[in-house]
């Protein structure tokens, strides 16, 4: 809940700018219109995140269980992407979630570094930080934006890109589990990782 509603700050604060900004406009005597359509459409963004948070909320909650990290990823990766994707790193950890809910999420990453990469320039980690299992799917290019926070929100990028929604889905479903879902650029290449709270760790 606390990372839904983080995401639909986002908009909302958009909203509030942008109409403080037609309102200013127009007091000047100029046109207002191009504010407002910005206003509309940060708006929109925060009406589709809120019916997916609605969507998740209402819901009937599914099982969560316990199962291997390790395989967990490489039957992930391997359903999407055949062989073409290596997955390196080993964590002989387990981890307690939605799996089908998570397999979504990781899947979304894995989908977006395709859509941007042929696959063997798309590489796969698996690692322990402490008590939590990471997996990190990087690949060659650059995000969109300065800030990558923006990405988790509706409609974020350019018009047939894959993250926006996906990404928002993704998110929530992993923060259900107590995990966390993160982008980052780093030089020419974009990382995305997906950490879970070992099963029994520290």
């Amino acid at each position: 809940m606390r990372q839904f509603l983080h995401d639909l700050a986002t908009p909302l604060s958009a909203v509030s700018l942008h109409l403080e900004g037609a309102d200013r406009r127009a007091r000047k005597g100029a046109d207002p219109s191009e504010s407002l359509a910005v206003a509309r459409a940060e708006l929109s963004k925060a009406f589709e995140l809120f019916e997916l948070g609605r969507e998740l909320l209402v819901a009937p909650p599914r099982e969560a269980r316990v199962f291997p990290f390790d395989e967990w990823v490489e039957d992930t990766v391997s359903g999407l992407s055949g062989n073409g994707v290596p997955v390196s790193g080993a964590t002989g950890g387990l981890v307690r979630a939605d799996r089908d809910a998570v397999s979504e999420a990781l899947s979304a990453l894995l989908a977006n570094a395709l859509a941007a990469s042929p696959p063997e320039e798309v590489f796969v980690r698996r690692e322990r930080e402490g008590g939590r299992l990471k997996v990190t799917v990087e690949n060659p290019g650059r995000l969109p934006g300065e800030d990558p926070e923006k990405l988790f929100t509706p409609r974020a990028a350019a018009p047939g890109k894959n993250w926006g929604m996906g990404l928002a889905r993704a998110r929530l479903s992993v923060a259900d589990a107590g995990g966390s879902l993160a982008l980052n650029q780093r030089e020419e290449r974009v990382s995305a990782s997906l950490e879970l709270p070992e099963e029994g760790g520290t």
